[in-house]
């Protein structure tokens, strides 16, 4: 960061990495001058409230509100409240990303155990893909097939019959012919056997 940029981020001595956190610490600043203003001539008392309260509202967020928090809490002990009366400054951030770090192991760790309930649901899902296509190739080898099975039966029990009929047909033509023939041919041997 070079020195304008620095110089346009600090604030009270502080720099700060965005503006809006610029822009939170000068209000807080503004506020502290504000307070301490109202407080110059107060008892110690009204101090400590006015030190509670802000804490309860959480007004000051930044290391500006803190630094600011924790000159009140000097100028409470030199006032005669005891140290044990004041409420510590209470820190709403992590300054130690090892815990975080250990959080984001535990969430990695997590992950990891719904991996192979992903990869069942994926080889399931691929599984029943393959099944339902190969009732369907059933199917359609059933329906297309010479051999009877249960969806196609009728069909080729009548398709047999019709062709056993019409064999039978055929030979009972073909035998009715044979007796003309030979009513003929017996007839014609009887003419000539009786000359």
């Amino acid at each position: 960061m070079d020195k304008e940029q620095q110089a346009s981020s600090s604030v009270n001595g502080f720099v700060f990495g965005s503006p809006t956190d610029v822009e939170l610490a000068k209000q807080e600043l503004n506020t502290a001058k504000y307070i301490d203003n109202k407080i110059s001539d107060k008892n110690a008392t009204t101090v400590l409230a006015i030190y509670k309260a802000a804490l309860e509202k959480k007004i000051f967020r930044t290391p500006i509100g803190y630094s600011y928090l924790h000159e009140l809490q000097k100028k409470m002990i030199g006032m005669g409240i005891e140290p044990e009366n004041i409420d510590p400054i209470p820190l709403y951030q992590i300054f130690n990303n090892s815990k975080i770090e250990e959080k984001a192991s535990r969430v990695v760790t997590v992950k990891k155990k719904k991996e192979p309930y992903e990869r069942k649901n994926a080889l399931l899902t691929v599984v029943n893909f393959v099944l339902i296509l190969m009732i369907i190739v059933m199917f359609l080898i059933s329906l297309s097939g010479k051999r009877p099975t249960v969806l196609n039966y009728r069909r080729a029990i009548e398709n047999e019959y019709s062709s056993w009929k019409q064999e039978l047909d055929e030979r009972e033509m073909a035998i009715k012919e044979k007796e003309r023939e030979l009513n003929l041919n017996y007839g014609n041997d009887e003419n000539t056997s009786s000359r």
